[in-house]
């Protein structure tokens, strides 16, 4: 069994807890009542599919051969250790120097290399990688290793998602823009500004804005549950993305595990939450999730994926790095290293 890092068991305490705050203040105040006789024993649930079990890594042992299952469309681990081999492998890198190997992994991993981003204040805003692909998905899983290795206030520094139409082989801007529903989605997950947490930053069509100012800036999800900024440790991001199909649907979800935990998932009627201006606070008392609506032209798919370190605002000389490991794009899940194995 994969041990629950410190991080997630603080995730899944603060849940707690804001559940149960929620139920006092919505009653006023707690009282014990008689509890209701027993029920009817009710049947098992159905099995799960062993794949939503295990994922597609429990098969691939240190991720070994995993680029051969077909439902993988990229595999990164670093371990050629060039930068010669990283350009043909990503269509955009920003600021080369700022890049390089280190001889350090995770405790799953099988590789002995890992890929290192340096920002330092007052020299450039870091680095980051970008790779385009052809077609446009429906449904992509993306799953990475992660090391924030300093306790510096991070920015954009995280993996993203996302769709371009017509593509490019680099990241377009429009931030503090919404999308048109045709053009572009973005979703990437990383540190919110000011140390409060790791969540999601996201752009599309029905996103919600600033009332004071008629500003876009990316949506995020998670309110007052968010993860802290694991330092120094390993961890495992995994999200998934199904866009809304037809076009005019409000079906298209997101998904996010750490460490193979899941910590959310939206879709249509869940779960349960309250907006505030651009965040979604989850909440039991709220409304339920409307579902996406990501796009409104089917030509527009999930065609890219970016890896990016960019801070700003960094005093002059402080050092900020983040370590990357052990990436894989499917379209199903994928899980972590050392899960147990598929029946």
């Amino acid at each position: 069994m994969i041990p629950v890092p410190t991080f997630l068991r603080t995730l899944t305490s603060g849940l707690v807890l804001a559940c149960a705050l929620a139920a006092c203040s919505e009653a006023g105040s707690m009282t014990l009542d008689t509890p209701d006789p027993p029920g009817p024993e009710l049947p098992p649930d159905p099995p799960r599919d062993s794949t939503e079990i295990c994922g597609i890594a429990a098969s691939f042992p240190g991720d070994q051969g995993i680029a051969a299952h077909p439902s993988v469309l990229f595999h990164e681990d670093f371990e050629h250790g060039s930068m010669g081999r990283l350009a043909e492998r990503f269509s955009s890198i920003r600021n080369p120097g700022r890049l390089d190997f280190v001889d350090s992994v995770s405790a799953e991993s099988s590789g002995e290399r890992a890929l290192r981003m340096t920002a330092v204040g007052g020299a450039g805003t870091g680095a980051h990688l970008f790779r385009s692909f052809d077609g446009g998905h429906n449904l992509l899983h993306l799953r990475y290793y992660i090391r924030y290795d300093t306790s510096h206030v991070y920015h954009h520094t995280g993996g993203t998602l996302g769709g371009y139409n017509p593509p490019t082989p680099w990241p377009q801007g429009g931030a503090g823009s919404r999308p048109g529903g045709a053009d572009k989605i973005s979703i990437r997950f990383e540190p919110m500004s000011r140390g409060r947490g790791l969540d999601f930053y996201t752009y599309w069509m029905e996103m919600r804005g600033n009332p004071g100012d008629s500003s876009f800036w990316g949506n995020t999800f998670l309110g007052g549950a968010r993860p802290p900024v694991p330092h120094r440790e390993w961890v495992a991001v995994e999200f998934m993305v199904r866009l809304n199909d037809p076009a005019d649907a409000t079906n298209g979800e997101l998904a996010l595990w750490l460490d193979g935990e899941p910590v959310l998932h939206l879709r249509p009627g869940d779960p349960r939450g309250r907006w505030v201006w651009d965040t979604f606070h989850p909440d039991p008392q709220g409304e339920p999730f409307p579902g996406f609506q990501w796009r409104n032209a089917d030509n527009l798919g999930l065609n890219w994926l970016w890896f990016s370190h960019y801070v700003t605002g960094q005093p002059e000389g402080e050092v900020s790095e983040v370590w990357w490991d052990d990436i894989v794009l499917a379209t199903e899940y994928i899980g972590p290293i050392g899960g147990s194995p598929c029946p």
